[in-house]
């Protein structure tokens, strides 16, 4: 016979896994959207810049364009690109946002496009997440709980 005791552990702990799978969730689909890889850098020491990254695949026939991020930690939240000129590597603040284009995928990743979380106003010390708001021309906005890593995603 089962105890209501053990039906209660079993909810509560069904419940804590089911919750916590959707943070540690590698996809979300969205209006068209495929989002995955997602993840912010461990700021490292007393830094108050830090970064994020993700990876969205747009299967809707129509392009589709990232117009900002917003995040309530850091006072400015920007997408960036990186990349090589002269032998220099160059950052560039994208203030249009980023085009998408129909069937295919766009990876923010080190070293080239990225999110940039400026001015943060909280340490990450004691959270292991935080929400991240993308806003899409077409899909509208979404909130993903965002992971917080020490190096690339594994």
């Amino acid at each position: 016979m089962v105890s209501t005791k053990n039906v209660f552990k079993f909810l509560y702990l069904f419940t804590f896994i089911l919750l916590s799978s959707q943070s540690f969730s590698e996809t979300i689909t969205f209006k068209g959207l495929v989002l995955s890889e997602f993840w912010i850098k461990k700021v490292i020491a007393n830094n108050n810049v830090t970064a994020g990254y993700i990876k969205i695949e747009n299967k809707n026939k129509k392009n589709e364009h990232l117009i900002s991020v917003e995040a309530d930690f850091s006072k400015r939240t920007e997408l960036h690109d990186m990349y090589i000129k002269n032998d220099i590597m160059i950052m560039k603040h994208l203030e249009e946002g980023v085009l998408i284009k129909s069937k295919s995928q766009l990876d923010f990743r080190p070293g080239s496009f990225h999110i940039m979380f400026i001015n943060l106003k909280e340490s990450f010390k004691s959270t292991k997440f935080q929400k991240v708001k993308f806003n899409f021309k077409n899909a509208g906005s979404i909130v993903i709980n965002m992971p917080i890593m020490d190096n690339e995603k594994k």
